[in-house]
C-alpha cells in the first residue's frame, strides 16, 4: 500500500514540462505516494514519491514556456510549504560546441552551472533594444549551493567509478512495455547534425521524406556500444524564453554571445522565485530537421541524472538548508495567507472552474487541427480588432469544443506576458445546470483571477454577505464584472456550445444580452460556437461568422495517429485507403470519423476492412447507424464484458449529474440487498472504457466519465428503452441499497469531521442521497418494497437527509440543518405517489414536522408535486400549516423560514398547478410569512403573489391575481445586527416586478390596479454598503427603480399610468466609502432622471426629459449622520454632474442640448459614486460638471462641455482647485491641453 505523508513532509519540487518527461520522472521514484487535497485554486496535478529519503512532488505543464512554469511554481510552493529546491527536468535543444566532456550530442545532458558573468541561465529573448545592440535584463538566480555541490560530487564521484549510476537508473525503464519503447536508445546512426547553412526545405515531415542529403551530415565520432551509450553530461550555461529556436544560424548567434550549451523553455519562469538547477536531456539540435525519435530517450537521460543528483544530497543537509531560508521565505507565508483569503472569496462566487475542461480537450486535440481557424481571415481580423465578435456555428460532431480550446490555447499563448489582457472562457454542457447568475459569477472569477489584488468591491461584497450567509444578486455579479473589465485594455470571452445551455429559465437569452451589454462598455471581444440553431443565429446576426467543419487534412491526422496507435498489422497496411474513404463520407463531421474507424479496427481480415469502408453511413442518419454498430458490437461481447459496458452506458446516460470516476465504480460494485460494499468487486477503470465500443470517454483532469459527445446522449435519449429497459429501476435500487447500507446506522453525524470522512470514504452516497427519489419517480414498482424498507429506518433517512442539505462545495455544515426529518417527508419532496400512500395506510403522521416546523405538504408543494399534494391532504393535512424554523431553499443555499405556507412555497417556484390546487381547497391567498430569514435578516409581510413575482413565474401572478390577491401588499426586511435595524419596508409587488425588469409583470399588476407612486423607505440603496454602514431612504418610487437600471418599456408603462416624474427620495443616508468608518452622509432630493443620468440610460434619460423631468433639480441636504462638529453638507448635484462625473459621453450630450445648466456647482461634497477623490479634506463645494469630468479624466465629456458657449472654465471649488489643476494633479494630460487651449488658468498655489 502506497505511503501517504503531509504536505509540510515534502521539501524537493521536479517540474517536468511534458508527458514523456512526466512518465521518465515517474519511473525513477523509490516509491510513491498517495495524493495529498490541494486548495481549489491549484490546477497543478501533482504525483508524490520519494527518492533516496528525499520526499518529491513531480509537477508537469499544461503547457510549455516560462509563464506556466511561473504558476505553477507558485502555486506548487503555497500548497507544499516546505518545498525550498527545485529541479527543472526534461529535454531541450543542443548546441553543438565542445566542452570539456566533448562535443554535443544527441542523447547527452545539459546541467545549469554558473560560469563567468552568468548564473547558469539566461534568459535570451529579454532585455531592451538600444543603438545598434540588443541589452538583454533580468538576470536569472544561480542554482543553490546545496544542488551545485551535489552536482559536483556527482560528477567527481562518477569519474572514479567503473559502474555508471546513470546507466543502472536507466534500466529502471522497462522499454520492453508497449508504453515505454519510445525511451529506447535510438542509435548513433540516428544522430542527424547538419551544416547550420544547410535547410530542412519541408516542415513536418522526416529527412528522409524531405529528402535532405545524408553526405551533408556531421558524422557523430564516438566509441559507444550502440546498446549501452555513455551518458555524457556538460555542464554550464542554459538558454530560457518563450521562443521556439529552429534555426541552426540563429541557434548559433544567440549562443555565441553568451556561452549557452543549451535552449529550453520554461527555467526563466521556474528560477524568477524557486531555487532550482535545470537538467536537459539534448533531443535536437534547435534546426530545422525534423527529429522526434530522440524525445524519450532524452528525456531518460535527464531524469536518470536528476535522480542520482537526490543521492549526493544528504537529508539534513537539505534540512538545514530549508531551516536557513525559512526567515527569507516568510514572503511565501504571508502570499499562503494572502492567497487563500482570495481563493475564498473567488471560490465563493463559483466553484466551478473550466480549467480541467480545458486541459482535457487540448489533451484531445491532434497536433495541428484548428490551425486552419487560426490562419483564417476571420479570425485575425477579429484578434486584432477591439469589440468584435466571431461566431463559429458547425454542425453536430464538427469538432467546435475542440475548436474552442485550440482557440483558448492560442489566446492564453499569445498575451500570457500581457498582464492587460485577460481571457475567460465558459464550455456549457446540457448535463449540467448553468444559470446566468453562475455563468455571469464563472466570467467574474475568471478575471477577478488575472488581477494582482481583487478589487476592494468585490471584498467588500463578499464580507457584506459572508456573514449573512448569503450569495450575491445577478445586478451585484454584473456590477462586478463591469468593475473588473474596466481594469483590462482588451478582454477576450470564448462560449462553447451555446446550444447546450439551458433555455427553460432563459439563462441563454440573458446570458448572451448580459454578454453583449458588457461588450458596448469595455473592451471586449466574443468567440461563440453553437450548432445552426435559429434562437442563437438571430442573437449573432451583424457579427463575423465562419462554420466550424471538420477539414480534410485534421480529419487524415487524426486517423493516422489512431493507425499508428494501433496493434493491428494490416490496418496499417490499409491506413491509405482507410483515410481516404473514412474523410470522404463524413463530410464535416469529426466525431463521426471517430465513430467510423471505432468501427474498422475491430475487423480482423483485410476483407471486413474493405467491405466496412464500402458500407460507411453518410447523411444526417450517419450517427444513429454508428451508435447503432458500437451498441450491437457491445451486444456481441462475452456476458462479463456485455454487461459491465450496459451498466456503465446506462448509468451515464441516466445519471443526474457527470459521475467522476470514483462514483461510478462504485455504483457498479453495489450489489442489491447486500448490507455492507465489497471492494473486491470495483471493476477497472481500464475495463470500464474499452467495454463500450468507444462510446465513453474519461476526462482525466476533471476525472468525469462521459459519453463520447452530445449527439450519443441524443441518440439514447431516443432509443433508451430498447437498450436499457429497467434502467431507472436498477438505478433505484442501487442507490437505495448504498443508503441502506450498516454503516449508515448510526444516523446524522453530529460533527463536521465526522460527517465529510462519511463522504469520503463511500463515495456514491452524496449522488445516491440526493438522487435516489428522482429515479425511483420513473422507476416501475419492482423497487417499491426497498424504498419502504429504506424509509421506514430514522437512522438511514436522517442519515440521507443530511447528506442532502449540506453544500458539496463548503467543507462545513450550516449552524442551522433540520432534523426529525420523516421517510413521509423525503417521499413527498420527491413526488413518490404510490410509496406516499403505503405510508399514509401504514399510520405515517400527514402533519410530522422536522425541526423547522416543515411538514411533508410543504415539501409536496415546493417541489409541484400536485398527486402527492392531493393525497396529503384527503389523508387530513393541515393545509395553511407554516413552516417555523431552519431549511435549505433548494441550491446550495439556506434559510430560515417562518409562517411560510405551503402556497407560497408553491407559488415561489412557480408551480401553477399545485398553486390552483391549493386554492381550490381553502389556501389563505394573503397570508404573510412572518420571517424569510436569509441570514441576518428578517424578511417580514411577503405574500404569495409578492414570491410568485420575485421569481417571475408570470402564469401564477395571473392566477393568484384573478383569485383576488391584494396586489398593493407590502414587504420589509430587518438587519438583525443593525444599530438602526429596518433594511427597507414598503416594498411592493410592482417594485418586485419593477426591480427585475419584468415588463409583462409590470403590466399585469398594473392592470390590476397596483399603485404606481408608493414609495419603498429604508434598506440597500442599489450600490452596496459595506462594513458597519446602514444605509436608509424613504419614498423611492419604482419608476426611480426602472430608471436606475434602465429599462425603459418598463419607465414607459409607469409614466402612462400616472408615476410622478420628479418625485423625490427623501433622507438617504449612505457611507460613500469603508474609509469613511461611521460617517453616514443622507442625501435627499435624487430623482429617476439622475438615477438613469448616473447609470448611463440615454435612452431612458430622454423618455423622462420628454415627460417633464426638471432637468435641473438638485439634491437637496446631504449631511454626516449624527451632525457635530464633523458634519459636512452635501447639496446641489444635477444630473449632469452625475453624468459628467461617470463619464457617460452620450447621455451629457444630451442633457447639454436638452438646456441643462453647465455651470450648477455643488453646494458641498465628496463623490458618494468614486469615494475617496478628494483631494484635500474639508468642506469641499463648488463644483461643476466640469471639474469632475477634468478630476477623472473624461476627456470626450470635457470636449462637449467646452463646446458649449458660456461654460466656466476658472471655478473653483472650495479648497480652491480649478478644473485644469485636477487635470494636472491627476496625470491626465490630454484634458489638462483641452483646458489651456481654453485659457483654463492653474490655481494658485
Amino acid at each position: 500500500m502506497s505511503k501517504k505523508l503531509t504536505h509540510d513532509d515534502y521539501t524537493m519540487g521536479w517540474i517536468c514540462p511534458l508527458e514523456v518527461e512526466q512518465v521518465a520522472a515517474l519511473e525513477m521514484l523509490d516509491e510513491e505516494h498517495e495524493r495529498l487535497p490541494q486548495p481549489p485554486t491549484d490546477h497543478n496535478v501533482y504525483s508524490l514519491g520519494s527518492i533516496a529519503s528525499h520526499n518529491i512532488v513531480i509537477a508537469g505543464l499544461h503547457q510549455p514556456g516560462n509563464n506556466p512554469a511561473a504558476t505553477v511554481v507558485t502555486q506548487m510552493r503555497m500548497t507544499f510549504p516546505n518545498l525550498r529546491l527545485g529541479l527543472l527536468v526534461g529535454i531541450g535543444g543542443g548546441v553543438p560546441v565542445k566542452t570539456d566532456c566533448g562535443m554535443i550530442r544527441l542523447g547527452d545532458v545539459v546541467v545549469s552551472k554558473p560560469v563567468g558573468k552568468h548564473s547558469g541561465a539566461v534568459q535570451y529573448d529579454h532585455g531592451k533594444a538600444k543603438v545598434g545592440q540588443f541589452e538583454r535584463t533580468g538576470a536569472l538566480a544561480p542554482p543553490p549551493a546545496v544542488l551545485l555541490n551535489a552536482a559536483q560530487d556527482l560528477a567527481a564521484r562518477r569519474a572514479r567509478s567503473s559502474k555508471d549510476p546513470l546507466k543502472e537508473n536507466i534500466k529502471k525503464i522497462d522499454t520492453s512495455i508497449r508504453g515505454l519503447q519510445k525511451y529506447k536508445y535510438p542509435g548513433a546512426e540516428y544522430d542527424y547534425l547538419y551544416p547550420s547553412d544547410y535547410i530542412h526545405e519541408k516542415p513536418g515531415v522526416s529527412c528522409a521524406e524531405c529528402g535532405c542529403d545524408p553526405s551533408k551530415r556531421i558524422q557523430r565520432m564516438t566509441d559507444d556500444n550502440d546498446n549501452e551509450p555513455y551518458i555524457v553530461v556538460h555542464r554550464g550555461t542554459i538558454a530560457s524564453g518563450e521562443l521556439v529556436v529552429k534555426s541552426a544560424m540563429l541557434r548559433d548567434s544567440l549562443a555565441k554571445e553568451d556561452g549557452v550549451l543549451c535552449f529550453e523553455m520554461e527555467a526563466a519562469g521556474a528560477l524568477a522565485d524557486f531555487p532550482c538547477i535545470v537538467i536537459r536531456g539534448i533531443s535536437d539540435y534547435c534546426d530545422s530537421h525534423k527529429n522526434d525519435q530522440w524525445h524519450g530517450y532524452a528525456a531518460m537521460v535527464a531524469a536518470a541524472y536528476a535522480r542520482q543528483l537526490f543521492f549526493h544530497m544528504p537529508v539534513d543537509e537539505v534540512k538545514r538548508y530549508i531551516s536557513e531560508t525559512a526567515e527569507t521565505d516568510i514572503h511565501y507565508v504571508k502570499l499562503r495567507s494572502d492567497n487563500q483569503g482570495r481563493q475564498d472569496i473567488l471560490h465563493w462566487l463559483t466553484p466551478v472552474d473550466y480549467g480541467s475542461q480545458q486541459s482535457d480537450y487540448l489533451k484531445m486535440r491532434q497536433p495541428g487541427t484548428g490551425q486552419w481557424l487560426l490562419d483564417s481571415a476571420e479570425y485575425q481580423v477579429w484578434l486584432k480588432t477591439n469589440n468584435q465578435t466571431l461566431f463559429c456555428p458547425g454542425i453536430p460532431g464538427a469538432g467546435k469544443t475542440i475548436i474552442s480550446a485550440v482557440v483558448v490555447d492560442d489566446l492564453a499563448t499569445r498575451f500570457s506576458s500581457d498582464p492587460t489582457v485577460s481571457i475567460a472562457y465558459i464550455y456549457f454542457n446540457f448535463r449540467q445546470q448553468q444559470k446566468v447568475d453562475d455563468l455571469m459569477a464563472s466570467l467574474l472569477k475568471q478575471l477577478a483571477q488575472g488581477q494582482t489584488s481583487l478589487p476592494g468591491s468585490l471584498e467588500a461584497l463578499y464580507a457584506q454577505h459572508k456573514t449573512k450567509r448569503t450569495r450575491p444578486s445577478l445586478d451585484e455579479i454584473l456590477g462586478g464584472l463591469h468593475t473588473v473589465a474596466t481594469m483590462y485594455s482588451r478582454v477576450f470571452i470564448v462560449a462553447d456550445a451555446l446550444d447546450e445551455c439551458q433555455v427553460s429559465d432563459d439563462s441563454r437569452t440573458r446570458f448572451l444580452s448580459e454578454l453583449f451589454n458588457l461588450q458596448t462598455q469595455h473592451v471586449v471581444n466574443i468567440f461563440a460556437t453553437s450548432r445552426f440553431i435559429p434562437q442563437i443565429i438571430d442573437q449573432f446576426n451583424g457579427s463575423m461568422s465562419l462554420e466550424i467543419r471538420a477539414h480534410d487534412e485534421d480529419v487524415r491526422q487524426y486517423l493516422q495517429g489512431r493507425i499508428t496507435q494501433s496493434e493491428s498489422k494490416f490496418l496499417k497496411t490499409y491506413c491509405e485507403e482507410i483515410k481516404n474513404e473514412i474523410t470522404k463520407v463524413i463530410n464535416g463531421m469529426f466525431l463521426l470519423a471517430q465513430l467510423h474507424f471505432d468501427s474498422i479496427k475491430t475487423k480482423k481480415t483485410p476483407k471486413k476492412v474493405k467491405n466496412a469502408l464500402e458500407t460507411l453511413p453518410t447523411g444526417v442518419t450517419a450517427y444513429s447507424y454508428a451508435y447503432k454498430d458500437a451498441m450491437e458490437r457491445i451486444k456481441a461481447q462475452d456476458t462479463d464484458s456485455r454487461e459491465l459496458a450496459e451498466h456503465v452506458l446506462s448509468w451515464i446516460i441516466h445519471a443526474k449529474r457527470p459521475l467522476i470516476i470514483a462514483e461510478l465504480q462504485h455504483a457498479l460494485a453495489v450489489e442489491v440487498c447486500e448490507p455492507e460494499f465489497d471492494k473486491e468487486n470495483l471493476p477497472q477503470i481500464e475495463d470500464m472504457v474499452s467495454v463500450c465500443a468507444g462510446l465513453v470517454t474519461v476526462d482525466k483532469d476533471s476525472k468525469i466519465f462521459r459519453l463520447v459527445h452530445y449527439t450519443a446522449q441524443e441518440y439514447f435519449e431516443r432509443t433508451w428503452s430498447s437498450w436499457f429497459p429497467n434502467a431507472q429501476t436498477d438505478i433505484t435500487k442501487i442507490c437505495i441499497t448504498y443508503l441502506s447500507f450498516n454503516i449508515f446506522n448510526k444516523g446524522f453525524c453530529s460533527s463536521n469531521e465526522g460527517f465529510y470522512e462519511r463522504l469520503r470514504t463511500n463515495v456514491l452516497y452524496d449522488y445516491a442521497a440526493r438522487n435516489w427519489g428522482h429515479h425511483a419517480y420513473t422507476a416501475s414498482p419492482e423497487a417499491n418494497e426497498l424504498i419502504l424498507s429504506f424509509l421506514q429506518n430514522e437512522a438511514k433517512v436522517s442519515s440521507a437527509h443530511q447528506a442532502m442539505m449540506v453544500n458539496r462545495n463548503n467543507q462545513h455544515m450550516p449552524r442551522e440543518m433540520p432534523r426529525e426529518v420523516t421517510g413521509l417527508h423525503l417521499a413527498a419532496l420527491f413526488g413518490l405517489t404510490n410509496t406516499i400512500q403505503a405510508l399514509l395506510e401504514d399510520g405515517h403522521d400527514p402533519d410530522a414536522k422536522d425541526t423547522g416546523g416543515r411538514t411533508p405538504l410543504l415539501y409536496a408543494a415546493r417541489s409541484g408535486h400536485e398527486e402527492v399534494v392531493q393525497l396529503l391532504l384527503n389523508g387530513g393535512a393541515d393545509i395553511n400549516a407554516k413552516g417555523q424554523g431552519p431549511g435549505r431553499d433548494g441550491g446550495n443555499h439556506y434559510y430560515s423560514y417562518y409562517d411560510q405556507t405551503a402556497l407560497m412555497y408553491a407559488a415561489r417556484n412557480g408551480h401553477t398547478v399545485v398553486v390552483r390546487l391549493l386554492l381550490e381547497k381553502g389556501a389563505d391567498i394573503n397570508a404573510k410569512g412572518s420571517g424569510d430569514r436569509n441570514g441576518d435578516d428578517d424578511h417580514y409581510g411577503q405574500t404569495a403573489l409578492i414570491y410568485a413575482i420575485s421569481n417571475g413565474h408570470e402564469a401564477v401572478v395571473q392566477l393568484l391575481l384573478s383569485r383576488g390577491a391584494n396586489v398593493n401588499a407590502e414587504e420589509g426586511c430587518h438587519d438583525g445586527d443593525s444599530v438602526y435595524f429596518t433594511e427597507y419596508e414598503g416594498r411592493t409587488a410592482l417594485m418586485c416586478a419593477v426591480r427585475n425588469g419584468n415588463e409583462a409583470m409590470v403590466r399585469l399588476l398594473l392592470e390590476y390596479g397596483a399603485r404606481v407612486n408608493t414609495g419603498e423607505h429604508g434598506g440597500s440603496n442599489g450600490y452596496g454598503c459595506y462594513d458597519n454602514e446602514h444605509p436608509t431612504y424613504y419614498n423611492r418610487t419604482a419608476l426611480m427603480y426602472a430608471a436606475r437600471n434602465g429599462h425603459e418599456a418598463i419607465v414607459r408603462l409607469l409614466l402612462e399610468a400616472g408615476a410622478d416624474v420628479n418625485a423625490e427620495e427623501d433622507g438617504s443616508r449612505y457611507a460613500a466609502g469603508r474609509n469613511y468608518e461611521d460617517q453616514h452622509p443622507n442625501y435627499n432630493g435624487k430623482t429617476a432622471l439622475m438615477y438613469a443620468a448616473i447609470n448611463g440610460h440615454e435612452a431612458v434619460v430622454r423618455l423622462l426629459l420628454s415627460s417633464g423631468a426638471d432637468i435641473n433639480a438638485k439634491e437637496k441636504g446631504h449631511d454626516c449622520y449624527g451632525g457635530g462638529d464633523d458634519a459636512y453638507e452635501y447639496d446641489g448635484r444635477t444630473a449632469l454632474i452625475y453624468a459628467a462625473s461617470k463619464g457617460h459621453t452620450a447621455v451629457v450630450q444630451l442633457l447639454i442640448e436638452s438646456g441643462a445648466d453647465v455651470n450648477a456647482e455643488e453646494t458641498g461634497g465628496y463623490d458618494f459614486y468614486d469615494y475617496n477623490i478628494n483631494d484635500d479634506k474639508g468642506n469641499d463645494y463648488g463644483r461643476t460638471a466640469l471639474t469632475y469630468a477634468a478630476m477623472k479624466g473624461r476627456e470626450a465629456v470635457v470636449r462637449l462641455l467646452l463646446a458649449k458657449d458660456g461654460v466656466y472654465v476658472h471655478s473653483k471649488d472650495s479648497t480652491g482647485q480649478t478644473p485644469l489643476s485636477y487635470a494636472e494633479k491627476r496625470g491626465h494630460e490630454a484634458v489638462a491641453s483641452l483646458l489651456l487651449g481654453k485659457g483654463a488658468e492653474k490655481a494658485q498655489s
